[in-house]
């Protein structure tokens, strides 16, 4: 339970005066376990140390900003302290109030989970100047890792290879650009407290070197508020090849094998596997023993990652940096060694041996796992950040399509929101098998069942790498986008709506569907939806305008008797496609906090002869922005996708030809009001003009002229209809 309601914590403000009493004591590392930890992270790492926490019997406590009042770490936490405003330099990255935080509510140790302050040499002393256990590395370790330049300077007295470059104190232009001279072109400039893909330039030749030092020496100054860099020899298109490792307090250090990182963008990881393929037992042992005496050298305790560049021509490879923290891909780790690596912190912190000896650990490793990271992100404009409300969220541990061996790790649920103050990860996607062929297909399988509606987001783009042979059936290197990117983004086009794909038309038919109000039916006719008081055996004729990127097409859609429709693009050579509605069921209804309606149905639809089953989503917001519909339909493989999103238009047309006359008649779709009508009786109209606006469920709905004709207008503003009324009809001049 939270210590308090969050009212009550958030009016706090940080007063602990009363508590102060209550502050850790000087802890024995007597190999006891803390009775009480903080987190000091957000999101899915502090759900992840929260759950492992909760099982060996630890109560947790979490810290929260403005932006994270109701967040899912904070639910899951026994106790939740405020910390402060939503931006992280005011409440996540303030290590006084976390040490705060920590003393009023008797916390024996701080977990800080990754990013944040999990490398920061000063929280680090801060913890250990107030009697409180940091789970991660002592200071030592953490002030020599931190520096790339001294990091490498340890790693050769440590006999481990390192990048030929230069690392030295002399950090002017003048020597800089000798050495690099020396090393020759092409080569990487790195910021020496660099980290996580920042501080870091290419460059190709010397002409560039003086101007790309400049602006590496700008980025590293503001990221890390030391400009110094180092230069190294470029290795082309290297692996990324990293080792999972763990020291104690009592002298042992282990490792428990490696991770293949190589699949990444601009320097961020987007699949890890483990173990990496395509090494021989040789490489193996030799990086095992290398990331083994990196921890030795450094009197490392805790979990770490030691870092490697294997040169793909030559073989050779060589010790990049080490991470002094518990990595976002740890869990590929978890799944083929059988353990916890999280479980394995709580215990060395506190003082205990490792749980296992490195020969117990390689005889446990078996299969493979691999792990995908979805973000809420727009591949087709850049890798754009994302954020915003999550309408939808459906991870493939549910649902119909669920199997063993699949593992999500997240901070969010359907209904939570996307903040813009911190990271946009939605989860950690992490599949396990017997082989790497066979967990690749799963992983394929399970991004196409996790369901995200609401922000953009990169699961499609990573379906798309899951199967693409530069990954499965060809060793990938860091390049491997440098060759594969523009196919990637072109596969993930939306298919254009006036070829009315499968998904377009069970999306419309969801559509429609969504009006209905009751939850489960087996029919348009049944219950109180738009259809429900019209006769089986009459036809409705409506037109749409629907897009799934860009401009937007008009298709013709009938509703007759027995659940059938068709539809028809508006194009010349347009398609038709003939569809009836199986089965549906409505399995959630929600409200957004900016009143967005959200439905979200389970449908079977047939088109032409072919049954769809498939989830749809769709978002009605509450003024005249278009309706976001989302499909995903099962079983679908190889270039066939399974996600599909269109607009829907609210500017509908209501047209029946049941009403007597041969003319296109225009109804009221819904019962509502007439707010406007905005053209003259006798008008001549071009198809497509707007002749009424209806108001109805509190917001407006336009309808527009089916064709060219002379307009007859049956209603006025101000007066009630009823649904199917008529209000226009256009005579069409012979």
């Amino acid at each position: 339970m939270l210590r308090g309601s969050l009212k009550t914590i958030a009016n706090r403000k940080l007063g602990f005066s009363s508590i102060m009493a209550m502050s850790s004591s000087a802890r024995k590392l007597d190999g006891q376990l803390f009775d009480k930890i903080l987190i000091a992270n957000r999101g899915e790492i502090a759900c992840r140390i929260t759950r492992t926490a909760k099982r060996m019997g630890i109560k947790t406590v979490a810290v929260f900003s403005d932006a994270d009042r109701h967040s899912e770490h904070v639910k899951l936490a026994d106790e939740a302290v405020y910390i402060g405003p939503a931006p992280a330099a005011e409440s996540y990255l303030v290590g006084e109030n976390i040490i705060k935080a920590c003393k009023e509510t008797g916390a024996q140790a701080v977990h800080p989970g990754y990013g944040f302050l999990s490398e920061n040499l000063g929280f680090c002393k801060l913890c250990t100047d107030n009697n409180i256990v940091f789970i991660g590395p002592p200071p030592a370790a953490i002030k020599a890792m931190g520096s790339k330049s001294e990091s490498k300077d340890i790693m050769i007295k440590a006999g481990v290879p390192v990048t030929p470059g230069y690392h030295g104190d002399d950090n002017s232009d003048a020597t800089l650009l000798k050495k690099a001279r020396e090393i020759g072109f092409p080569l990487m400039i790195k910021a020496v407290s660099g980290g996580g893909g920042k501080g870091m330039r290419l460059v190709h030749e010397e002409s560039k070197f003086l101007e790309s030092l400049e602006s590496c020496r700008r980025e590293a100054a503001k990221s890390f508020k030391d400009d110094k860099v180092l230069i190294e020899k470029l290795v082309r298109s290297p692996r990324h090849v990293e080792l999972q490792v763990f020291g104690d307090h009592h002298g042992n250090a282990v490792h428990l094998m490696e991770r293949d990182c190589s699949i990444q963008r601009r320097h961020q990881k987007v699949f890890e596997e483990a173990p990496a393929p395509n090494l021989t037992p040789a490489q193996r042992k030799a990086m095992g023993d290398a990331a083994v005496a990196c921890v030795k050298a450094t009197g490392y305790v805790g979990a770490g990652t030691v870092e490697f560049l294997i040169d793909t021509v030559s073989n050779d490879f060589y010790f990049c940096e080490m991470n002094t923290r518990l990595q976002v891909e740890h869990p590929v780790t978890e799944l083929i060694t059988g353990t916890d690596l999280v479980e394995w912190q709580f215990r060395v912190a506190s003082g205990q041996k490792m749980p296992l000896t490195q020969d117990e650990i390689l005889a446990r490793v078996k299969g493979c796992a691999v792990e995908a990271r979805i973000y809420a992100e727009n591949p087709l404009k850049n890798f754009l950040p994302a954020s915003g409300y999550l309408a939808h969220l459906q991870t493939p541990l549910e649902g119909r399509n669920a199997e063993p061996g699949v593992r999500v790790d997240s901070g969010v649920i359907a209904g939570n929101t996307v903040s813009t103050f911190y990271d946009p990860m939605i989860a950690k996607l992490i599949v396990y098998d017997e082989n790497r062929e066979k967990a690749l297909e799963k992983m394929e399988r399970a991004l196409r069942n996790y369901q995200v509606a609401g922000p953009a987001n990169n699961i499609d783009f990573l379906a798309k790498i899951a199967r693409h042979p530069g990954f499965t059936k060809e060793q990938p290197t860091t390049a491997f986008f440098d060759k594969t990117m523009d196919g990637l983004l072109q596969s993930v086009e939306p298919v254009a709506i006036q070829h009315l794909p499968a998904h377009a038309v069970v999306g419309l038919v969801g559509y429609y569907e969504s009006l209905n109000p009751s939850t489960e039916r087996k029919s348009i006719w049944d219950g109180a939806g738009e259809f429900s008081n019209w006769r089986s055996n009459r036809t409705i004729h409506k037109s749409v305008k629907a897009a799934a990127s860009g401009e937007g097409h008009l298709i013709d859609f009938d509703v007759q008797g027995g659940n059938m429709f068709t539809f028809k693009t508006h194009e010349a050579h347009g398609k038709t496609k003939h569809a009836r509605l199986v089965r549906s069921k409505v399995s959630a209804r929600r409200l957004s906090p900016a009143n967005v309606d959200v439905t979200v149905l389970e449908t079977t639809t047939e088109i032409e002869d072919t049954q769809f089953t498939g989830t749809t989503v769709v978002q009605v917001p509450p003024d005249d922005s278009d309706i976001t519909v989302d499909v995903w339909i099962d079983g679908q493989v190889a270039e066939h996708p399974t996600h599909y999103s269109f607009k829907v238009s609210k500017t509908t047309m209501a047209v029946s030809s049941a009403s007597g006359s041969s003319n296109p008649v225009v109804t009221s779709p819904m019962p509502g009001k007439i707010a406007k009508v905005l053209v003259a009786e006798g008008a001549e109209v071009k198809k497509g003009d707007l002749l009424v606006t209806l108001e109805a469920m509190k917001m407006e709905h336009n309808l527009y002229a089916p064709c060219d004709g002379k307009v007859s207008i049956f209603c006025s503003e101000g007066s009630p209809v009823s649904e199917g009324t008529k209000l226009a009809e256009v005579t069409v001049e012979k």
